[in-house]
């Protein structure tokens, strides 16, 4: 059996791992636009590469039905297994899996040996620009096949591998490709100061649209000139509105009337420096400014309530997401409409999607990594 893969992605490569280890007389290209193989693996988790997350959770998801599909048939521990098998040695730390070697570039060398040692043929810096069948067309040459995968990604960080043109091709071959739009990403707000630039603190976090909360989730909130950032703000990004706004809880342990009486302390006791106990120098000009309060004189228990509330809901209106290029994942891809339960096309039953193209993308820590061993996994059982 000759199987083609499009895109030498983290699922592109596991799934082509996957089938030369378990599979007899089956031989295997893997090509690639660009120049290096797992190039987004080099910078995922810091440089560090989170594998995967603990525990996997489907409600990660966008679709978190379809997954839990997928998980009841390989589970997390499963994809432990495979990952040893592999010969990928792993720890953990805080639910964050990464490789032994603490290091995205070994793990990048490693997979390239384990790709030669299995007689893997890669063909990089060679672009697929036609899909007849499951005959590829490249800028190099025309490559017949039994069987294909598409694993090229979405369109996030194109300068690390897929811009997103693989989606126009399968278009042309009538298949439903869901909008495609950045995840996992800063959020721009018209409401942010340039003085916060660099300023972090932790906070509850609420994405909300006309009341409804969308996403909550506790960490650290990064500001930027022009946009919220930071984990907890990327995952937000992931359910993002237009017309929501992000509501910070800088203080999510304390009750707002207890926040209220310690302001007035404070205040009572250090004059003009009683937010210094709360907040770093920026935010504390920052809130000052905003609840227009005089640097001496007493304040009353009402004007610290005021403070406290505003600590506690402190809002700001989003404008549009980061681009693609600062975006971890793309949200939207081939349409789970266009696939069985082993990921094999409806349309032609010799393709087959992995990854990132197919419209599934998960939070940050491992999870949208940790879908690309499952759908790798999920393919690779069906041929």
């Amino acid at each position: 059996m000759d199987i083609g893969i499009i895109g030498a992605s983290a699922a592109g490569i596991y799934a082509a791992l996957h089938l030369s280890r378990t599979k007899e007389d089956v031989t295997i290209h893997l090509f690639d636009r660009a120049d290096k193989i797992g190039k987004k693996l080099l910078a995922t988790g810091n440089g560090h590469c989170n594998l995967m997350h603990v525990p996997f959770v489907p409600d990660a998801f966008n679709h978190p039905e379809f997954v839990s599909k997928l998980l009841s048939r390989f589970d997390e521990e499963f994809l432990f297994q495979t990952l040893r098998f592999f010969g990928i040695h792993t720890f953990e730390d805080n639910g964050l899996i990464y490789p032994l070697s603490n290091s995205a570039a070994s793990h990048v060398r490693f997979l390239s040996d384990c790709l030669k040692e299995e007689g893997i043929s890669v063909h990089l810096s060679e672009e697929v620009v036609e899909v007849d069948g499951t005959t590829l067309i490249t800028k190099k040459g025309r490559y017949a096949f039994d069987e294909l995968i598409f694993a090229f990604g979405g369109k996030s960080q194109s300068k690390l591998g897929s811009d997103g043109s693989m989606f126009g091709i399968l278009r042309k071959l009538g298949y439903q490709v869901t909008p495609l739009r950045p995840s996992l990403c800063p959020i721009q707000s018209p409401d942010v100061p340039k003085s916060l630039f660099g300023v972090r603190h932790e906070a509850m976090v609420y994405l909300k649209k006309q009341g409804k909360v969308l996403f909550q989730e506790w960490g650290e909130v990064q500001f930027k000139a022009d946009a919220l950032s930071g984990i907890v703000v990327m995952n937000a990004s992931s359910k993002y509105e237009e017309g929501s706004e992000l509501e910070l809880d800088l203080f999510p342990n304390i009750e707002e009337k207890d926040l209220a009486q310690k302001i007035y302390r404070s205040r009572n006791e250090h004059g003009a420096s009683f937010l210094n106990p709360f907040l770093c120098k920026e935010l504390v000009e920052f809130v000052l400014k905003n609840e227009k309060i005089p640097a001496e004189g007493p304040l009353n228990l009402q004007k610290c309530t005021h403070i406290a509330h505003f600590l506690k809901s402190m809002t700001f209106r989003c404008g549009a997401l980061y681009p693609f290029e600062s975006s971890q994942v793309t949200r939207g891809g081939i349409a789970l409409d266009e696939v069985d339960e082993c990921l094999r096309s409806k349309k032609n039953p010799h393709h087959h999607f992995v990854g990132e193209c197919l419209d599934i993308d998960g939070l940050c820590g491992g999870f949208n990594l940790g879908f690309a061993l499952l759908s790798a996994i999920v393919v690779s059982a069906s041929l």
